[in-house]
């Protein structure tokens, strides 16, 4: 059967090189820049193209020769249209930093990355960059979830990434919160000089919000009657969640509803919603925090810390805590009960009647 049944040559207004279409191992048709203006070159990859997808789409291959940089490309543009900007930002940052390790290791392809290669670059980010072990566990996390997109796509069989073991964490860094004392006197001069932002810290504190879901939050994920929040699109979840709010939450959002004529519950001064990638939330946060000197935190995500530890100062257990933080891992929610303790410090001050 020719050639041409199984794809072709193009060229492309906006692009000096040659261009190549072809059926890839699922049968959906693909493209591909073929980096060269030179027709008999194009013709070769387009050909090598066709052979390997046969081969992979039979069974008698297990691995791609595709260049890791298109793979790596699909692979953004699939995370792009399907998930959160967030996870799509976190995705590329990760890629970019896998791409330089693979470049200066001389690899190019798929069939070139394997676990070895993979335990080489986890051990580069630990000793050369200086890594903590969560941001090391973190890049082999998305290796792995790369590779699985690989797999459903039929460019490989197994996943290189899964005989790689994590870095043991022993240097994670400590969680930050405002005490009682501090968070006082930042919600007192965000009333104050910031008024517009002052219902949106108070609700990051009191819920627990991630940044996307509180700036993402619409009026009509506002349940008054039953005293919660929903969370369409929660992370790590495919189900819609929810946090429960207390009175004082639910008059200022109240107040809030009846000023506002957006669908979104928090928008910028203009009346807008929030864009991805605003910076106005962290510099009035930045602000106050110098204003207040308040060294203790220095992060948006810190507000979120602030509320898991005051759950844990008013009695809650880790479990109820875990459920309003919407945790996935019982260790996760662990991580925060060593910030405020005081019914602990109540009890340990006993020994001190030893002295007496």
């Amino acid at each position: 059967m020719s050639v041409l049944k199984f794809g072709k040559i193009y060229d492309r207004d906006d692009s000096p090189f040659l261009w190549i279409w072809y059926y890839d191992a699922n049968g959906k048709r693909h493209r591909e820049s073929t980096g060269t203006n030179n027709k008999k070159l194009a013709e070769e990859i387009l050909h090598s193209r066709i052979i390997e997808f046969q081969s992979l789409r039979n069974g008698n291959k297990t691995v791609s020769d595709m260049p890791y940089a298109h793979f790596s490309a699909e692979f953004l543009k699939h995370y792009k249209a399907r998930y959160p900007y967030e996870t799509f930002k976190s995705h590329r940052s990760a890629i970019n930093e896998f791409t330089k390790f693979l470049n200066f290791a001389g690899v190019s392809r798929l069939s070139e990355i394997t676990t070895a290669v993979i335990d080489k670059y986890i051990t580069y980010l630990r000793e050369s960059k200086e890594n903590r072990a969560n941001t090391c566990n973190n890049h082999l996390k998305n290796i792995k979830t790369q590779f699985n997109f690989a797999i459903s796509h039929n460019l490989m069989k197994e996943n290189p990434a899964k005989g790689c073991r994590k870095v043991e964490v022993n240097d994670a860094k400590k969680k930050s919160a405002l005490s009682p004392e501090e968070y006082r006197k930042f919600m007192a001069i965000a009333e104050k000089k910031y008024s517009h932002y002052y219902p949106i810290y108070y609700t990051f504190i009191h819920t627990g919000l991630r940044f996307t879901e509180l700036i993402k939050l619409k009026w009509q994920d506002v349940d008054f009657e039953n005293k919660v929040l929903w969370i369409m699109k929660p992370k790590s979840k495919k189900k819609p969640d929810y946090v429960s709010m207390h009175d004082s939450l639910i008059k200022i959002l109240e107040d809030l509803k009846n000023k506002s004529k957006s669908e979104f519950v928090f928008t910028d001064e203009n009346g807008g919603p929030f864009g991805f990638r605003t910076r106005k939330i962290i510099r009035r946060l930045k602000s106050i925090l110098k204003m207040a000197n308040i060294a203790s935190i220095s992060t948006v995500h810190e507000l979120r810390h602030t509320h898991c530890s005051y759950l844990f100062n008013i009695g809650m257990n880790t479990r109820e805590v875990m459920e309003q933080m919407r945790h996935t891992e019982m260790r996760t929610t662990e991580g925060y009960a060593h910030i405020f303790r005081p019914e602990a410090n109540r009890k340990i001050k006993k020994l001190e009647r030893l002295d007496r």
